[in-house]
């Protein structure tokens, strides 16, 4: 079986990315593997895409009560609480939002949750009246801070919580990866396992080396620096980065104290569990600011800082108690996360739809894959659900993928 080729990363104009997040129109130009998923995986309870008056959800199918009214209930089970084990959750372990609410399901059970959130139809109705996107930013930063009171079982970070909530209720189709990792016009991501910073920059020469005449123009050497960090689990709680490629060169070949300071973001970083990284665009007033990456011990700390950015315009790094902050050079930040596609690691830009994932395929294949593909979402708790979507290149443009996916479809010498 062939092995998967190292992908050509294209060169991304990450202020273009930043100003499209909200819409999440990025759409990745890479390339995708044959082969076979050669390992079995445990299948959960599953997804389906469901038209909502012209709004797409990404329904869970089972694990919630769906109602005709504007909310609905539904049952979270965190990993590592067995009942009884540790204190129980206190009263103080309680959201109440008037869209996200959380209560306890279990009095001696740090793992069992009931979320109550807007139902299918409710996402509509109730955007007339509320600020969705606020009520979820809110609700976010309140599981970070019952997190640390210790309601929850111990060893998972706020994003875990908040990615186990975010996998049981239903979202709006077009906006899934936000919700899970991000924020509405606010343009950050919240690093987590499987995803890949890309930084990449051409810095031209200062001298020319070489004309062949008075007539010529000059010809000028560049330098050409890149590097690749993998965003892992780290040992305990949280994540961490790890270089897994690094390129220098050009005449100024190692050189540059930018180059050096971007080449070890992971011993700078090591010591903050808590990633976050947000991408060039404007977010005050119309200047543009540069990539920032920001780390901290927790999430209280991390949204402090985040706060404190967003005050400045443009953006920039700020001194903040217990955190860390670098910026990037203008145009150098790609974000990735890493699939599964027919059994091979296959990386693509955040963002991405199935749809888009097949555009590249030649024509028959397309179709081929269309028909057949299986798309399996990777949940908090080791298993993976399916996805049920339409077999139209617009079902399957609904359909936004996320890191540790897996997809599968039949190739021409499948029968």
């Amino acid at each position: 079986m062939p092995r998967t080729k190292k992908r050509t990363k294209p060169a991304s104009s990450v202020a273009d990315t930043a100003a499209s997040l909200p819409k999440l129109a990025l759409f990745a130009i890479f390339l995708c593997c044959s082969g076979c998923l050669r390992h079995k995986i445990p299948i959960a309870d599953g997804y389906r895409i469901e038209e909502n008056a012209g709004a797409p959800m990404l329904v869970p199918i089972d694990g919630h009560r769906s109602s005709p009214a504007e909310f609905q209930t539904s049952k979270i089970v965190l990993p590592g609480g067995a009942a009884g084990a540790g204190h129980e959750p206190g009263r103080k372990c309680v959201l109440q939002g008037q869209a996200f609410s959380l209560h306890s399901a279990s009095p001696r059970d740090r793992s069992q949750w009931t979320v109550r959130s807007p139902s299918i139809s409710g996402w509509n109705t109730l955007a007339g009246r509320l600020n969705l996107d606020a009520q979820w930013d809110a609700f976010t930063r309140g599981l970070a801070r019952l997190n640390e009171n210790g309601c929850f079982p111990a060893h998972l970070t706020a994003l875990e919580i908040r990615t186990a909530i975010a996998q049981r209720i239903p979202l709006p189709a077009s906006e899934v990866p936000l919700f899970f990792y991000s924020q509405q016009r606010l343009g950050f991501i919240d690093l987590a396992p499987g995803m890949e910073i890309s930084l990449q920059q051409f810095l031209p020469a200062v001298k020319p080396i070489g004309t062949r005449s008075q007539n010529t123009s000059r010809k000028w050497a560049a330098n050409d620096w890149s590097a690749d960090y993998e965003v892992i689990p780290r040992h305990g709680a949280g994540v961490r980065l790890k270089l897994t490629r690094k390129v220098q060169r050009g005449p100024n070949l190692g050189s540059g104290v930018e180059e050096k300071r971007l080449f070890s973001l992971s011993p700078q970083f090591a010591q903050t569990p808590v990633l976050r990284l947000f991408l060039e665009g404007v977010y005050g007033k119309g200047e543009v600011s540069n990539g920032i990456l920001i780390g901290a011990s927790d999430q209280r700390q991390l949204d402090a800082l985040t706060d404190l950015i967003h005050r400045s315009d443009p953006a920039k790094c700020m001194n903040y108690h217990g955190t860390l902050c670098t910026e990037f050079p203008r145009g150098s930040l790609s974000l990735f996360y890493t699939l599964r596609v027919n059994g091979h690691r296959t990386s693509c830009l955040f963002g991405t739809s199935l749809a888009a994932l097949l555009r590249f395929r030649p024509r028959p294949e397309q179709r081929k894959a269309l028909e057949s593909a299986r798309v399996f979402r990777r949940l908090i708790r080791g298993h993976y659900a399916e996805i049920e979507f339409p077999r139209t290149p617009a079902g399957a443009a609904q359909l936004l993928l996320l890191p540790g996916d897996r997809i599968q479809w039949k190739h021409e010498s499948q029968r």
